[in-house]
């Protein structure tokens, strides 16, 4: 079984407290940490803090509600209890978390390694090793080794102490080279202002190129402005939740009064806020579980959109409008499972893309246009999509990511 053994033992730069409780995502340093702890296959949580604080507790309480195994120790010698040939362990020092790629190399079978990188300048942070190497805060041991705290004084650093058992047991190191190191992959966060920085960066690096030309350009900016002050508020996750969920009610009972403006506006809105909700958690390492609040505003929106064609149709032309609709669903649903193209990535239509173009509609004319102009839109952009699909599996070196 592996074994997270992640340190609290270190306030920030502060003073404010642990590193590990610095704001960070919409939760802290140490809910990521967690999540990298889980995808390194651990299967117990044990958390080193010689102080004994509120946030740590109501923490492990919410993991256990979970079901998972997490608890705390308070110095080096209540570690020896966890020394067993059986287990592994995996250390994560205050303020450090590894990027995806030493995550995955982790996540494999367990071995004995030692993360460092060469003596250079700019690594003073880290703590040295020889007169060639500084150790990244990170060690993977065998779990029999913590047999040597038994005999570690309990105001020496654990991270020093694992250190010096990992080096005088000849463990196997991983040079992280610079050019690795500049590409993040190893975070050091010791302070609020590193915490900023490593967040800005985070959001530089924000994926965008499957994105069409409406949240590329507009949409994305804005929420990548909020997005640091949304992280802030523990509870901005349940509110972007239920405004949306909200805003698709209200934009369903709207359109049942024919209020076609008022109706597309709303459900503009909560769209919106929902791809707000989602992007807030796009560097959480978790496991996702599915995001039902999405579905049920599809849901919605598909609706409010229905009850609207039905309140802008004559007897006449209801049964066209009816067929259109259908066909601008079922273009959107295949845009939206099948294979996507990245040359057409700008030009694809999502629900947002869609409501805006009814939302003009309905300001300008008659929502019916709305229908059809998005049918024609979403239909051309499929033959497009599938068109591309195919020639790119018939001339594979075309296309590059």
């Amino acid at each position: 079984m592996k074994l997270a053994l992640i340190s609290l033992a270190k306030d920030d730069l502060d003073g404010h407290g642990p590193i590990a409780l610095l704001p960070l995502f919409a939760g802290t340093l140490l809910d990521l940490q967690i999540n990298a702890a889980q995808r390194f296959g651990c299967e117990k949580f044990i958390f080193l803090c010689p102080v004994t604080h509120g946030a740590l507790l109501q923490k492990i309480d919410a993991m256990k509600q979970q079901g998972l195994d997490a608890e705390y120790v308070r110095s080096p010698s209540d570690l020896v209890q966890y020394a067993s040939d059986q287990d592994h362990i995996i250390y994560l020092a205050d303020g450090i978390l590894p990027n995806a790629e030493i995550v995955d190399q982790l996540s494999g079978p367990p071995q004995e390694v030692l993360f460092t990188v060469l003596q250079a300048e700019e690594y003073q942070e880290f703590e040295r090793i020889d007169l060639n190497q500084r150790w990244l805060g990170i060690v993977s041991l065998n779990a029999s080794r913590l047999v040597a705290m038994i005999d570690i004084p309990d105001e020496w650093e654990v991270g020093s102490a694992l250190l010096r058992t990992a080096v005088q047991a000849d463990c196997p190191r991983a040079i992280i080279s610079d050019r690795r190191m500049g590409a993040g992959a190893i975070a050091h966060i010791q302070s609020e202002l590193s915490a900023e920085q490593f967040t800005r960066r985070k959001l530089r690096d924000m994926p965008a190129e499957k994105d069409n030309f409406l949240n590329r350009f507009l949409l994305r900016p804005l929420i990548k402005r909020s997005l640091p002050k949304l992280w802030t508020k523990r509870s901005a996750p349940q509110y972007l939740q239920i405004f949306s969920l909200t805003a698709g009610l209200a934009g369903m009972v709207t359109a049942g009064f024919g209020y076609a403006v008022a109706s597309l506006g709303l459900l503009l809105l909560g769209s919106i806020a929902q791809f707000a909700r989602t992007s807030m958690a796009q560097f959480d390492n978790g496991v996702k579980s599915r995001d039902w609040t999405g579905l049920v505003l599809d849901l919605l929106i598909a609706s409010s959109v229905a009850m609207l064609v039905l309140h802008a149709s004559s007897a006449v032309t209801l049964a066209a409008n009816l067929v259109i609709f259908l066909l601008l669903l079922a273009h959107l649903l295949l845009l939206r499972t099948g294979p996507g193209n990245i040359r057409l990535a700008l030009i694809k239509p999502d629900i947002r893309l869609v409501l805006l173009i009814l939302l003009l509609a309905g300001i300008f004319g008659p929502i019916a246009f709305g229908i059809y102009a998005a049918a024609l839109y979403s239909g051309l952009s499929l033959v497009l999509d599938r068109f591309l699909a195919r020639d790119s599996s018939k001339n594979p070196g075309i296309e590059h990511d």
